[in-house]
């Protein structure tokens, strides 16, 4: 048993678990009292919520050197910025001919991405 503690409010308090590349749903994760508000009390989890992890079929992708390029918004930054929905995996090798600096998982600005990629993605517009 894990060791969740119920929540007297919420009772398991569960969520989504999404993917952290893709989106797509994982698994179910019970908060029970674990998940707190600003300022520290207990509260209903979030719907779906990304933890970080990886789904099984992205987690082969860069587990086999893949690189995940996923398109922003233009202007965006920070740990969480607004994605389109497009993204794509390239060949780590193909990464490092390509970029500077290589990472599993980047985020590209629309701008730069449509060039390189548009064509090969759908466009849903």
């Amino acid at each position: 048993m894990s060791g969740v503690k119920l929540s007297k409010e919420f009772g398991v308090n569960p969520s989504v678990e999404k993917c952290a590349v893709c989106g797509k749903d994982m698994s179910v994760v019970l908060f029970g009292t674990s998940w707190k508000d600003a300022n520290g009390k207990t509260a209903e989890a979030p719907r779906e919520v990304c933890l970080g992890h990886l789904c099984d079929d992205c987690k082969k992708i860069v587990d086999q050197g893949g690189v995940f390029i996923i398109e922003v918004r233009d202007g965006e930054s920070g740990n969480n910025p607004y994605r389109t929905g497009r993204l794509v995996a390239i060949k780590r090798e193909a990464a490092e001919r390509m970029f500077k600096e290589v990472h599993p998982i980047a985020y590209m600005e629309q701008s730069n991405f449509e060039p390189l990629f548009g064509k090969y993605c759908k466009n849903d517009g």
